[in-house]
């Protein structure tokens, strides 16, 4: 009886330093306080579903919400190594972010103030979902849906990297891989 004493005890303590350390981590990298509510990465005990909104005519499924006082914070998680310098962020990751944003705001019917980019190493990049920040992602919006009515649409970037992971790569006559 002794030892189950012991060995409860030890478990709690433990829970308690690992909470600490899992919050003061969050609050170091600028992972806001909340609750998650919502994850689509893999091995996690949420099941993600898509979103959807018929106002921008889009739909996705963010790697993680957080619902805070503020509101919900969409996170996306990208795995490259190298964030920009001086705090920056790609813009394809900040449109991305901005239409989580939106989905979020539409379909859940909730605030959104920003949403955040952590890259590899922890770098954390705030995408403020301003006025001027939807006005360029509807920007973005119609310039896809132009594109994608085209019979051929000419690459814009010289990275490999991005050709091996798109999705028109077999059908690209400019592909680079």
């Amino acid at each position: 009886m002794n030892l189950v004493l012991v060995l409860a005890t030890t478990l709690a303590v433990l829970a308690v330093v690992l909470f600490a350390l899992s919050r003061r981590v969050r609050t170091r990298i600028g992972i806001p306080a909340g609750e998650i509510f919502y994850q689509d990465l893999g091995g996690q005990p949420f099941q993600a579903e898509v979103l959807r909104s018929s106002l921008w005519g889009i739909s996705g499924k963010p790697d993680c919400l957080i619902r805070t006082a503020e509101g919900v914070v969409p996170l996306e998680f990208k795995r490259s190594k190298k964030a920009p310098a001086r705090g920056g962020i790609y813009p394809n990751h900040a449109i991305q972010n901005l239409a989580y944003c939106a989905l979020v705001e539409d379909q859940m019917r909730v605030r959104v103030s920003y949403g955040l980019v952590i890259y590899a190493g922890q770098q954390v990049r705030r995408v403020e979902y301003s006025d001027a920040n939807k006005r360029w992602l509807a920007e973005i919006i119609r310039e896809v849906r132009y594109a994608s009515g085209l019979s051929s649409v000419t690459r814009n970037h010289r990275s490999a990297g991005r050709c091996s992971g798109c999705g028109l790569r077999a059908s690209c006559s400019e592909r680079l891989v």
